[in-house]
Protein backbone atom coordinates (compact mmCIF):
# COMPACT_ATOMS: atom_id res chain seq x y z
CA UNK A 1 0.00 0.00 0.00
CA UNK A 2 3.05 2.43 0.05
CA UNK A 3 2.69 3.57 -3.39
CA UNK A 4 -1.19 3.01 -3.96
CA UNK A 5 -3.36 5.64 -4.81
CA UNK A 6 -6.05 6.27 -1.82
CA UNK A 7 -8.91 5.72 -3.91
CA UNK A 8 -8.06 2.53 -5.07
CA UNK A 9 -5.83 1.56 -1.78
CA UNK A 10 -7.99 -1.31 -0.67
CA UNK A 11 -8.28 -2.95 -4.02
CA UNK A 12 -4.08 -3.32 -4.55
CA UNK A 13 -3.52 -4.48 -0.81
CA UNK A 14 -6.51 -7.48 -1.50
CA UNK A 15 -4.49 -8.03 -5.23
CA UNK A 16 -1.55 -9.10 -3.23
CA UNK A 17 -3.14 -10.70 -0.24
CA UNK A 18 -4.96 -12.78 -2.85
CA UNK A 19 -1.94 -13.95 -4.42
CA UNK A 20 -1.71 -16.39 -1.38
CA UNK A 21 -4.89 -18.31 -2.47
CA UNK A 22 -2.27 -20.32 -4.25
CA UNK A 23 -0.15 -21.88 -2.07
CA UNK A 24 -2.67 -21.09 0.97
CA UNK A 25 -4.95 -23.82 -1.12
CA UNK A 26 -2.38 -26.44 -2.06
CA UNK A 27 -0.39 -26.33 1.32
CA UNK A 28 -2.74 -28.32 3.45
CA UNK A 29 -3.27 -30.63 0.49
CA UNK A 30 0.23 -31.77 -0.28
CA UNK A 31 0.13 -33.66 3.57
CA UNK A 32 -0.15 -36.58 1.74
CA UNK A 33 2.64 -36.19 -0.67
CA UNK A 34 4.78 -34.41 1.72
CA UNK A 35 4.81 -37.86 4.00
CA UNK A 36 6.18 -39.57 0.70
CA UNK A 37 8.91 -37.41 -0.10
CA UNK A 38 9.87 -36.83 3.47
CA UNK A 39 10.19 -41.00 4.08
CA UNK A 40 12.05 -41.24 0.69
CA UNK A 41 14.26 -39.28 2.53
CA UNK A 42 14.31 -40.79 5.67
CA UNK A 43 12.67 -37.59 7.56
CA UNK A 44 10.55 -38.22 10.85
CA UNK A 45 6.35 -38.92 9.91
CA UNK A 46 4.45 -36.06 9.65
CA UNK A 47 7.63 -33.71 8.78
CA UNK A 48 7.95 -34.60 5.36
CA UNK A 49 5.97 -31.38 4.02
CA UNK A 50 8.36 -28.88 5.70
CA UNK A 51 10.40 -29.66 2.79
CA UNK A 52 8.08 -28.00 -0.05
CA UNK A 53 7.75 -25.04 3.08
CA UNK A 54 11.52 -24.59 2.99
CA UNK A 55 11.98 -24.45 -1.32
CA UNK A 56 8.73 -21.71 -0.86
CA UNK A 57 10.68 -19.62 1.78
CA UNK A 58 13.86 -19.59 -0.38
CA UNK A 59 12.00 -18.82 -3.75
CA UNK A 60 10.56 -16.04 -1.75
CA UNK A 61 13.36 -14.66 -0.43
CA UNK A 62 15.00 -15.07 -3.77
CA UNK A 63 12.17 -12.46 -5.33
CA UNK A 64 12.68 -10.15 -2.30
CA UNK A 65 16.19 -9.50 -3.00
CA UNK A 66 16.09 -9.58 -6.50
CA UNK A 67 12.80 -8.08 -7.66
CA UNK A 68 11.86 -5.52 -4.92
CA UNK A 69 13.93 -2.23 -6.71
CA UNK A 70 13.41 0.14 -5.25
CA UNK A 71 12.24 -0.01 -2.18
CA UNK A 72 8.14 0.80 -2.24
CA UNK A 73 8.47 2.63 0.96
CA UNK A 74 11.58 4.89 0.68
CA UNK A 75 9.61 5.77 -2.81
CA UNK A 76 6.59 6.97 -0.97
CA UNK A 77 8.27 8.72 1.74
CA UNK A 78 10.03 10.44 -0.98
CA UNK A 79 6.83 11.45 -2.69
CA UNK A 80 5.28 12.62 0.65
CA UNK A 81 8.14 15.15 2.30
CA UNK A 82 7.79 16.26 -1.99
CA UNK A 83 4.32 17.35 -1.92
CA UNK A 84 3.45 18.50 1.16
CA UNK A 85 6.72 20.95 0.93
CA UNK A 86 5.18 21.95 -2.16
CA UNK A 87 1.63 22.71 -1.12
CA UNK A 88 3.09 24.23 2.54
CA UNK A 89 0.69 21.68 3.91
CA UNK A 90 1.30 18.87 7.34
CA UNK A 91 0.40 15.44 7.11
CA UNK A 92 -2.96 14.61 8.52
CA UNK A 93 -2.72 11.92 11.46
CA UNK A 94 -5.22 10.04 13.15
CA UNK A 95 -3.59 7.82 16.22
CA UNK A 96 -7.03 6.88 17.75
CA UNK A 97 -8.43 5.43 14.42
CA UNK A 98 -4.47 4.12 13.97
CA UNK A 99 -5.09 2.05 17.41
CA UNK A 100 -8.66 0.99 16.24
CA UNK A 101 -7.46 -0.33 13.04
CA UNK A 102 -4.66 -2.40 15.30
CA UNK A 103 -6.91 -3.60 17.67
CA UNK A 104 -9.55 -4.35 14.72
CA UNK A 105 -6.98 -6.39 13.10
CA UNK A 106 -5.61 -8.21 15.89
CA UNK A 107 -8.91 -9.19 17.17
CA UNK A 108 -10.40 -10.51 13.90
CA UNK A 109 -6.72 -12.52 13.62
CA UNK A 110 -7.34 -13.69 17.38
CA UNK A 111 -11.05 -15.35 16.45
CA UNK A 112 -9.96 -16.99 13.65
CA UNK A 113 -6.29 -18.06 14.49
CA UNK A 114 -7.72 -19.64 18.06
CA UNK A 115 -10.83 -21.30 16.29
CA UNK A 116 -8.66 -22.25 13.02
CA UNK A 117 -6.13 -24.14 15.61
CA UNK A 118 -8.60 -26.21 17.36
CA UNK A 119 -10.50 -27.02 14.47
CA UNK A 120 -7.85 -30.30 13.63
CA UNK A 121 -8.01 -31.19 17.22
CA UNK A 122 -12.03 -30.84 17.18
CA UNK A 123 -12.44 -33.27 14.01
CA UNK A 124 -10.27 -36.03 15.21
CA UNK A 125 -12.12 -36.08 18.85
CA UNK A 126 -15.61 -36.49 16.51
CA UNK A 127 -13.83 -38.84 13.48
CA UNK A 128 -13.28 -41.12 16.78
CA UNK A 129 -16.08 -40.04 19.31
CA UNK A 130 -18.27 -42.82 21.61
CA UNK A 131 -20.86 -44.17 19.27
CA UNK A 132 -19.27 -44.13 15.94
CA UNK A 133 -16.56 -46.14 13.77
CA UNK A 134 -12.81 -45.08 14.63
CA UNK A 135 -11.55 -43.90 11.47
CA UNK A 136 -8.28 -44.58 9.98
CA UNK A 137 -5.23 -42.17 10.18
CA UNK A 138 -5.57 -41.33 6.53
CA UNK A 139 -9.21 -40.95 6.91
CA UNK A 140 -8.90 -38.25 9.65
CA UNK A 141 -5.80 -36.21 7.85
CA UNK A 142 -8.01 -36.18 4.63
CA UNK A 143 -10.53 -34.43 6.27
CA UNK A 144 -8.37 -32.06 8.68
CA UNK A 145 -6.81 -31.26 5.11
CA UNK A 146 -9.74 -30.54 3.27
CA UNK A 147 -11.15 -28.49 5.51
CA UNK A 148 -8.04 -26.17 6.36
CA UNK A 149 -7.94 -26.16 2.57
CA UNK A 150 -11.59 -24.55 2.14
CA UNK A 151 -10.63 -22.18 5.57
CA UNK A 152 -7.66 -20.59 3.76
CA UNK A 153 -9.41 -20.68 0.17
CA UNK A 154 -11.80 -18.41 2.71
CA UNK A 155 -9.30 -16.03 3.92
CA UNK A 156 -7.73 -15.14 0.50
CA UNK A 157 -10.07 -16.32 -2.56
CA UNK A 158 -12.37 -13.27 -2.26
CA UNK A 159 -9.97 -10.34 -0.69
CA UNK A 160 -10.48 -8.61 -4.13
CA UNK A 161 -13.78 -7.93 -3.82
CA UNK A 162 -13.10 -6.80 -0.09
CA UNK A 163 -10.61 -4.79 -1.17
CA UNK A 164 -13.03 -3.17 -3.44
CA UNK A 165 -15.93 -2.86 -1.12
CA UNK A 166 -13.59 -1.29 1.03
CA UNK A 167 -12.55 1.68 -1.39
CA UNK A 168 -16.51 1.92 -2.53
CA UNK A 169 -18.37 2.01 0.92
CA UNK A 170 -15.23 2.57 3.37
CA UNK A 171 -13.05 0.57 5.79
CA UNK A 172 -14.70 0.67 8.72
CA UNK A 173 -17.91 -0.59 6.68
CA UNK A 174 -16.13 -3.71 5.70
CA UNK A 175 -14.39 -4.29 8.97
CA UNK A 176 -17.80 -4.20 10.38
CA UNK A 177 -18.94 -6.67 7.19
CA UNK A 178 -16.21 -8.99 8.49
CA UNK A 179 -17.64 -8.63 12.19
CA UNK A 180 -20.84 -10.08 10.80
CA UNK A 181 -18.96 -13.06 8.93
CA UNK A 182 -17.06 -13.81 11.96
CA UNK A 183 -19.96 -14.25 13.91
CA UNK A 184 -21.55 -16.19 11.47
CA UNK A 185 -18.86 -18.88 11.60
CA UNK A 186 -19.29 -18.79 15.17
CA UNK A 187 -22.71 -19.31 15.40
CA UNK A 188 -22.12 -22.40 13.10
CA UNK A 189 -19.65 -23.64 15.33
CA UNK A 190 -21.90 -23.03 18.43
CA UNK A 191 -25.19 -25.11 16.84
CA UNK A 192 -23.45 -27.14 14.07
CA UNK A 193 -20.18 -27.97 14.92
CA UNK A 194 -20.66 -31.99 15.92
CA UNK A 195 -20.96 -32.41 12.26
CA UNK A 196 -18.36 -32.21 9.33
CA UNK A 197 -20.52 -30.22 6.92
CA UNK A 198 -21.35 -27.78 9.94
CA UNK A 199 -17.59 -27.19 10.80
CA UNK A 200 -16.27 -27.17 7.11
CA UNK A 201 -19.13 -24.12 6.62
CA UNK A 202 -17.90 -22.41 9.26
CA UNK A 203 -14.15 -22.39 8.63
CA UNK A 204 -15.54 -21.01 5.32
CA UNK A 205 -16.81 -18.02 6.83
CA UNK A 206 -14.42 -17.48 9.23
CA UNK A 207 -11.59 -16.94 6.19
CA UNK A 208 -14.01 -14.44 4.69
CA UNK A 209 -14.52 -12.93 7.94
CA UNK A 210 -10.82 -12.44 8.42
CA UNK A 211 -10.16 -11.41 4.87
CA UNK A 212 -12.98 -8.46 5.16
CA UNK A 213 -11.37 -7.43 8.50
CA UNK A 214 -8.08 -7.54 7.87
CA UNK A 215 -7.58 -5.63 3.96
CA UNK A 216 -9.93 -3.35 5.12
CA UNK A 217 -8.40 -2.68 8.73
CA UNK A 218 -4.88 -2.53 7.29
CA UNK A 219 -6.42 -0.11 4.36
CA UNK A 220 -7.64 1.92 7.89
CA UNK A 221 -4.34 1.73 9.57
CA UNK A 222 -2.70 2.98 6.30
CA UNK A 223 -4.76 5.81 5.29
CA UNK A 224 -5.28 7.17 9.22
CA UNK A 225 -1.20 6.83 9.33
CA UNK A 226 1.04 9.68 8.53
CA UNK A 227 3.50 8.58 6.04
CA UNK A 228 6.79 8.68 8.61
CA UNK A 229 4.58 6.54 11.41
CA UNK A 230 3.28 4.09 8.73
CA UNK A 231 6.25 1.22 9.00
CA UNK A 232 6.20 1.95 13.39
CA UNK A 233 2.69 1.58 13.49
CA UNK A 234 2.35 -1.87 10.94
CA UNK A 235 5.32 -3.09 12.83
CA UNK A 236 3.29 -2.95 15.85
CA UNK A 237 0.37 -4.05 14.23
CA UNK A 238 2.19 -7.48 12.61
CA UNK A 239 3.45 -7.83 15.97
CA UNK A 240 0.31 -7.73 18.07
CA UNK A 241 -1.41 -9.80 15.33
CA UNK A 242 1.07 -12.69 16.05
CA UNK A 243 1.53 -12.40 20.22
CA UNK A 244 -1.92 -12.54 20.36
CA UNK A 245 -2.91 -14.69 18.32
CA UNK A 246 -0.34 -16.96 19.55
CA UNK A 247 -1.94 -16.56 23.50
CA UNK A 248 -5.34 -17.28 21.75
CA UNK A 249 -4.31 -20.44 20.15
CA UNK A 250 -3.01 -21.73 23.45
CA UNK A 251 -6.33 -20.50 26.09
CA UNK A 252 -8.35 -21.82 23.06
CA UNK A 253 -7.21 -25.39 23.79
CA UNK A 254 -7.86 -24.94 27.74
CA UNK A 255 -11.09 -24.03 26.49
CA UNK A 256 -12.01 -26.92 23.95
CA UNK A 257 -10.41 -29.00 26.50
CA UNK A 258 -13.08 -27.75 29.42
CA UNK A 259 -16.26 -26.38 27.30
CA UNK A 260 -16.51 -28.30 24.16
CA UNK A 261 -16.28 -26.89 20.47
CA UNK A 262 -19.64 -24.88 21.41
CA UNK A 263 -17.55 -23.52 23.93
CA UNK A 264 -15.34 -22.03 21.70
CA UNK A 265 -17.50 -20.49 19.57
CA UNK A 266 -19.02 -18.38 22.96
CA UNK A 267 -16.00 -17.03 24.08
CA UNK A 268 -14.65 -15.97 20.56
CA UNK A 269 -18.13 -13.72 20.19
CA UNK A 270 -17.29 -11.89 23.38
CA UNK A 271 -14.12 -10.26 21.13
CA UNK A 272 -16.70 -9.81 17.61
CA UNK A 273 -18.69 -8.10 19.98
CA UNK A 274 -16.04 -5.68 21.39
CA UNK A 275 -14.50 -5.44 18.29
CA UNK A 276 -18.12 -3.80 17.15
CA UNK A 277 -18.56 -1.87 20.46
CA UNK A 278 -15.42 0.57 19.63
CA UNK A 279 -16.04 1.06 16.07
CA UNK A 280 -17.14 4.51 16.79
CA UNK A 281 -13.58 5.16 17.30
CA UNK A 282 -12.82 4.91 13.54
CA UNK A 283 -14.77 7.49 13.10
CA UNK A 284 -12.63 10.77 14.83
CA UNK A 285 -9.07 11.34 16.18
CA UNK A 286 -7.98 13.54 13.21
CA UNK A 287 -4.15 15.69 14.47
Amino acid sequence: TDLAAPQHRGRDLSIVVWSTTIGGVAGPLLLGPGEIVGQAVGMPPQTGSYLFSFVAQCAALLLYIVALRPDPLLAAQRLAKASTAAAGAVAVDRPRVARYAIFAIAGSHVVMASVMAMTPVHLSHMAHGAGGMAASPADVSALVGITIALHVGGMYALSPVFGVLADRWGRLQVVLLGQVLLAGALALAVFTGTEAWGVMVALILLGLGWSAATVAGAALLTEASAPELRTRRQGRSDSLMSLSAAAGSVLAGVVLSNFQYSGLGIAAFVLVVVIVALSPLARSGVR
